[in-house]
């Protein structure tokens, strides 16, 4: 069962400081991340098959398919834990913000300000 955590992090400006946030984010264990890379290489496999009755398309994507499957699962495996949002004040204009990030980003990451564009830097205190 996927788990949700939340880690306390430093969002940074080079000129105004820092102040504290929090980063959101979503462990899996070995099955899980197990079921998750077979449905991703089910997927793969299925359009791979459903492709397979298109002419002449047939000849690129059907090997591109049995191909992307095995090296999206394996991606998707070692993945043990998504990063999915930090929230915090901003460091320059002081309010409060969500910064939506990519499953696949790792701290430290440079991001801007939603609010007022501001360059911010998500490093991690522990």
């Amino acid at each position: 069962m996927p788990t949700p955590q939340e880690r306390r992090i430093s969002i940074e400006h080079s000129d105004e400081g820092s102040r504290s946030g929090v980063l959101h984010v979503t462990a899996f264990n070995s099955s899980d991340r197990m079921r998750r890379a077979v449905k991703t290489l089910a997927i793969m496999w299925g359009i791979a098959l459903v492709t397979l009755f298109i002419p002449l398309a047939h000849f690129v994507l059907v090997p591109a398919f049995l191909i992307m499957g095995p090296i999206l699962a394996v991606k998707r495996y070692k993945l043990a834990e998504v990063v999915e949002k930090a929230t915090g004040a901003c460091p320059k204009c002081g309010d409060d913000m969500t910064i939506e990030l990519e499953p696949e980003d790792k701290l430290p990451h440079w991001t801007y300000c939603p609010l007022c564009n501001t360059p911010l830097q998500l490093v991690d205190k522990e």
